[in-house]
């Protein structure tokens, strides 16, 4: 055993990986309908292994921090700035009602039960589930923006960081996630009858009814086929006279006449003889031939491309608009697969509208889906490519705001690099859903930079830590844990409370968007299981990254009143 951990000493990169690879095969383990998760799981492997006592480096810890919370303000960017348009402003109130009560809780407690320095931000990170409060506590003591008691140093304070959110955290998580499932039944909601009551409201939400919305339609299930054109009654009519005739989930995408190609435009007229290509969901594809004539499958005629794109909502003339008003607009030939927002999949409606932020995935017609691109923001073509520039322009931005600071009643105050970084990724992501020229980092390797970032930090913090861990459980670990259970439960009620008889939120939107105050996306999937419905991530997006950023700030806040 001295010899492996000789080895390991005198190859931190080893070392380093190591524990991410146990971390997350750690992670992955799943206990019914649990499991712990990549991040506490390389937390947990890394104070085990810590307990031999490593030394590795802090500059691996800060950067890769740096780099995970960029990515996290990359990733809410859109939504936190949409959150402050019209009834997105209730949903930062039930935000900021939740982080305030978790901070209030921990700040009484801390100074209740005299708890150690770096204790109290622990906590708030691990009953709260946000790792990012947890980086931006340890980078505050790192750093000595904040002042520890004599006696007490930096490697102490952020030690008692990291154990005491791997204690709060396990219960963080399945509390919230049993306590969610529970909630809306102790104030007598069935969920699933809620959800279907909710799903009839909206699907009635259209002004007036309006078969052109099918074209724009949730149903992606379509078929291209050909028809010869033998009804007289059709012939001499033009495709715009068409489509007000028959306005069906049908589009005419090209004709053939004779040896000719013609593409559909609304100013062309038919004659009897034309092979008509023809898409649409299948069933009404089926029964063109009673309109037109019969089907005629002509490889020249349906020899077009298809195409699933998606598409990043970005044009202010797209937002709030209706699905069934961006049918009858620019979608006649396109098809809705999935609308995701804030990353969340949501439950497509016809009176949904669009957010700015969101991202649809469509299908059809090349030129149809490229059209309907150009109305809608720009299309995310699915590439390797990463602005490296724009990164690294935004990481030295991010980290000279972090390190700025002013004097309030003669305090000094900065935001620190968690809050520099955050605030800069946020403001990049919000400029570029609005002019997509610069700063490409694609979805996939955003994600990549985060979980990395995230990883590296968690394992050298863990290992740092490790030594640690015994004395915090001897001396405060019942206490800890019983204030972390407090703070998980307490604010989650708030949360309910607040959404649901303040501001009147129906009970399916306002369990959904508790599961975004307090940032659990498990608890989220576990409303979504019983309700029966995708419809409570409806109210996810916005108070997830407000209180991302909220529980971020607090962590660097709390250590200067504690």
């Amino acid at each position: 055993m001295e010899a492996i951990i000789g080895f390991l000493r005198a190859h931190e990169e080893i070392l380093l990986f190591l524990v991410i690879a146990l971390g997350y095969a750690l992670g992955h383990i799943k206990l019914g309908w649990f499991k712990l998760g990549t991040t506490a799981g390389t937390l947990i492997v890394g104070l085990i292994i810590g307990l031999a006592q490593f030394e590795v480096s802090p500059l691996l810890k800060s950067i890769g921090f740096g780099i995970f919370i960029y990515a996290v303000g990359l990733r809410v960017g859109p939504q936190f700035f949409d959150g402050m348009k019209k009834d997105g402003l209730k949903f930062i109130t039930q935000s900021l009602v939740t982080c305030a009560a978790g901070f209030l809780i921990v700040w009484l407690c801390a100074d209740w039960l005299k708890l150690a320095p770096g204790i109290a931000p622990g906590i708030i990170a691990g009953a709260m589930t946000n790792t990012s409060t947890l980086g931006a506590a340890t980078q505050a003591i790192g750093s000595g923006m904040v002042s520890l008691p004599a006696g007490v140093s930096a490697q102490v304070a952020s030690n008692n960081v990291a154990v005491t959110y791997a204690i709060t955290y396990l219960f963080g998580t399945v509390g919230l996630i049993v306590f969610y499932k529970l909630l809306p039944r102790m104030f007598g909601y069935n969920l699933a009858q809620e959800a279907r009551k909710l799903q009839n409201q909206m699907s009635k939400g259209a002004a007036e009814p309006d078969p052109e919305s099918a074209y724009f339609s949730e149903y992606h299930l379509w078929d291209l086929r050909c028809f010869e054109l033998t009804n007289p009654g059709l012939a001499g009519k033009s495709l715009a006279e068409l489509g007000r005739q028959y306005p069906l989930a049908v589009a005419i995408e090209r004709i053939k006449r004779g040896d000719k190609l013609i593409e559909a435009a609304p100013e062309v007229v038919l004659e009897v003889g034309d092979l008509v290509a023809l898409s649409g969901r299948i069933n009404l594809v089926a029964q063109a031939s009673t309109v037109i004539g019969p089907e005629k499958p002509d490889q020249q005629v349906l020899d077009m491309v298809a195409e699933d794109m998606e598409i990043l909502v970005a044009s202010q003339e797209a937002v709030n608009k209706t699905l069934a008003q961006v049918g009858r607009l620019w979608g006649r030939g396109c098809y809705l697969k999935k609308l995701l927002r804030a990353g969340v999949e949501q439950q497509v409606t016809k009176g949904m509208t669009l957010h700015k932020g969101d991202l649809l995935v469509v299908s059809g017609i090349s030129r149809r889906v490229d059209n309907l691109a150009q109305h809608l923001g720009y299309p995310v073509r699915r590439s390797a490519t990463t602005d490296l520039f724009t990164l690294a322009v935004g990481m030295v931005l991010g980290g000279l705001l972090g390190a700025a600071s002013v004097k309030i009643w003669g305090v000094p105050v900065s935001l620190g690099s968690a809050g520099g970084l955050l605030l800069t990724g946020i403001v990049i992501s919000f400029l570029r859903s609005r002019h997509p020229t610069f700063g490409n980092i694609p979805g996939a390797a955003r994600g990549v930079l985060e979980d990395i970032g995230l990883t590296l930090f968690v394992a050298v913090l863990g290992l740092g830590a490790g030594r640690s861990v015994l004395e915090v459980l001897q001396s405060a670990g019942l206490s800890v844990f019983l204030v972390g259970a407090a703070v998980t439960l307490i604010p989650a009620l708030c949360a309910w409370l607040w959404g649901r008889y303040v501001l009147r939120l129906n009970p399916v939107i306002a369990i959904g968007a508790c599961t975004g105050c307090v940032p659990t996306t498990a608890a989220l999937q576990a409303v979504i299981e019983e309700a029966d419905s995708a419809l409570p991530a409806l109210g996810y997006p916005v108070p997830y990254a407000v209180s991302t950023v909220v529980l971020t700030l607090l962590g660097f806040l709390i250590m200067q009143v504690v």
